[in-house]
């Protein structure tokens, strides 16, 4: 099952979680499992069906570029979300 880690800069959105194991085949379905989860968390992350801009995904250490929310997603993946340096 993909493995969502939080950054201490989001954890608030989360509960306080540093992560969560979550199912799906793709970054699509991954946070709409999350969201079902810790919503106010998903709304940082996804917007308008799109990640949002202002937010890094990482699969398994490498920085998602281009393809987005279509990403297949391995069931050992572990996903990163980077939130701005300096958080703004």
């Amino acid at each position: 099952m993909p493995v969502v880690h939080v950054p201490a800069a989001l954890r608030s959105l989360s509960g306080g979680r540093e992560r969560f194991a979550v199912e799906g085949e793709t970054l699509r379905q991954v946070f709409a499992a999350l969201e079902r989860e810790c919503p106010d968390l998903t709304a940082r992350i996804v917007a308008d069906g799109r990640l949002r801009p202002d937010i890094a995904v990482a699969i398994d250490g490498s920085i998602l570029e281009g393809s987005g929310l279509v990403t297949p997603v391995r069931p050992d993946a572990e996903i990163y979300l980077v939130p701005p340096i300096g958080g703004g």
